[in-house]
Formats: structure tokens, C-alpha cells, sequence
């Protein structure tokens, strides 16, 4: 048996050449660049019977605050383009655009991510990640928690659906029952929930519960998905430590009962878990291992028909 994988989650960089202090201190960077060459050679290292066949590169720009540090969003389609152009390896793009200053930005924006994408657009990432009272889970530069109930930012969904793109969604637990809310009203627009809903390690039972509220809920509303992947961030060392690994194996064997393997996709997220130090056999083969009692159309969905499809690959 051969599957092929539809990866729906990479990033490439060079903050040596592109700075990008999301990314954090560009002297300090565990790894400056990682470019096309990079993330092929390294998926070409997944372990049987997995084949890397397509990919989706989502931005790293992340939020662009007023009056904050400004990332060329544009440049680094072209930089992703670029860079995968003459390597015959298929790939769609999920770029940055602010959704919520101007819906004529908006449009004028996907317009020049689209030209800079040569056909490869496929979808819009703006990370919602924020925390009140815990700095450590906002993300950089997302100015506050009101974007799922601002009109311009749900005006913005709206215009993605209009243009036949989808929104990658990435936000915590506790808001994700807004998330069900906003996005329950906009059904022409594919949303994609990244990275199992960002469950945070070392939270209580409560936080669980919450978790699970939520992702029931977004869950409900039948044009969402779910990318199974950053798996570290929900139990650290987890790829190494067998009560860790089971723990998040229960969580991701969950949500693909909640949603259903034809809603739910894993993702490399690379190269941020090689990072965390979880190479592509370790990371591919627990994916693999954890769902290999199930039918092999179950597989294919998981590891690249639901990917394809959501993102017309």
C-alpha cells in the first residue's frame, strides 16, 4: 500500500536575506534559512508507505500592527514562489492579509498576493492568538481578542468565500466558541483550524473541558476542518516520552471523531517541529502509527484528500 501525502502546513525563510522578527531574534535563530531545497529533502524522508505528492506553504508574517515593525506580506509570496519554482513540486499558498482595516484593502491585497502567486493562491491566514492575561499566548503583533465579532474583519471572510478562498484559522481555546459563532454565518468560505485548536501544555482539567467545548462547537458547523498538527505545543517532549505521546494521541484520535477523517488533515508544520527536535520519520510515523487500525480511505483522507480537496489541490 502507497499513500500520498498532501502536506497542508509549511513554512520556508531566510531571515538572513528576509528579516522577520516574528520569527524572533534573527542572530539568535536556531535555523536563518530553510528554503524549498530544505523542506524537500527533508519529506523525502517519510517513512513507508507515506510520498509526499503537494504542499501548502502558510505565511510566517503573522500580524502587522500599527505603527509595529512592517513584513513586505507580498515579498514573501514571491520569495515561497520563487523558491519552489523550479523544483516540479506542487504547492498553494496561504498568505497574510490584515482582514480587518478595509474590505477595498482587502480585495487590492489577495489581488497582489494572487499575481505574486502565479495561480497557487489558496487561502488567507491572520493569526487571532491572544491572551489578556497570559502574554506567552498572544501571538506577535495581534493587537487584541475583537476580531471574530468585528464587521470588517467578518466582511473580509465574506470576500474570501466571494473569491473562492479559504480562511486558515488559528486562535486559542477560549475562542473558539466566537470562532463557531462568526464563522457559522459565512458557509461559502472553507475554514481550516490550525494546529488541534492550539492546545497549551501544562493547563487544568478546566482548560481541557474548555478545549473541548470549543472545538465541539466549531465542530457543529459543517464547513470547518481541522490541521492536526504542532503537537508539541499541547505536550512538549512528546514525540520522546511514551505517557506524553499517549496523552496526545488521545487528543488527536478525538478530534478526528469529532469532525471525521474527511474533515480533518495532518501537517508537518515544518520546520518549526524540527526545531522541537521531531524529525519528519518520527513525526510522520507516530501520525501514522496512531491511525493505522483504521481503512485505508480513512488514511487517504487524513493524509491528503482532506487537504486536497479543502484546498483544491
Amino acid at each position: 500500500m502507497s499513500i500520498p501525502v498532501c502536506d497542508p502546513h509549511f513554512h520556508l525563510w531566510n531571515v538572513n536575506e528576509r528579516p522577520n522578527p516574528n520569527l524572533g531574534d534573527n542572530a539568535q535563530h536556531p535555523l536563518p534559512v530553510y528554503l524549498a531545497s530544505d523542506y524537500l529533502e527533508d519529506m523525502a524522508s517519510l517513512p513507508d508507505p507515506l510520498h509526499i505528492v503537494s504542499s501548502l506553504h502558510v505565511e510566517t508574517v503573522v500580524g502587522q500592527t500599527p505603527g509595529g515593525f512592517a513584513i513586505d506580506t507580498v515579498g514573501e509570496t514571491r520569495f515561497v514562489c520563487d523558491q519552489m519554482n523550479d523544483t516540479g513540486h506542487l504547492i498553494g499558498i496561504v498568505a497574510f492579509v490584515h482582514l480587518a482595516r478595509d474590505t477595498g484593502e482587502t480585495a487590492t491585497m489577495l489581488s497582489q498576493h494572487a499575481e505574486a502567486a502565479g495561480g497557487r493562491l489558496r487561502g488567507v491566514r491572520m493569526i487571532l492568538n491572544h491572551h489578556d492575561e497570559k502574554p506567552d499566548l498572544t501571538w506577535p503583533q495581534v493587537e487584541h481578542d475583537r476580531f471574530l465579532t468585528d464587521p470588517v474583519f467578518q466582511e473580509g471572510i465574506a470576500y474570501l468565500g466571494e473569491s473562492g478562498l479559504s480562511f486558515d484559522l488559528q486562535c486559542n481555546p477560549h475562542q473558539l466558541l466566537d470562532a463557531a459563532k462568526t464563522f457559522s454565518n459565512y458557509p461559502d468560505t472553507p475554514v481550516i483550524l490550525d494546529h488541534l485548536g492550539t492546545f497549551h501544555d501544562g493547563e487544568n482539567d478546566s482548560y481541557e473541558e474548555m478545549w473541548r467545548e470549543g472545538m465541539q462547537a466549531l465542530a457543529d458547523v459543517s464547513h470547518t476542518n481541522v490541521k492536526l498538527s504542532m503537537l508539541f505545543f499541547g505536550r512538549n517532549g512528546y514525540h520522546k516520552d511514551p505517557d506524553k505521546e499517549a496523552k496526545i494521541r488521545d487528543l488527536v484520535l478525538e478530534t478526528i471523531d469529532r469532525f471525521g477523517v474527511n474533515r480533518c488533515m495532518f501537517a508537518s508544520n515544518y520546520r518549526v517541529e524540527r526545531i522541537q527536535g521531531i524529525d519528519i520519520p518520527t513525526l510522520y510515523g507516530q501520525f501514522y502509527n496512531w491511525t493505522s487500525h483504521l481503512p485505508p480511505s480513512d488514511l487517504a483522507a487524513l493524509f491528503h484528500d482532506t487537504a486536497a480537496r479543502v484546498y483544491k489541490m
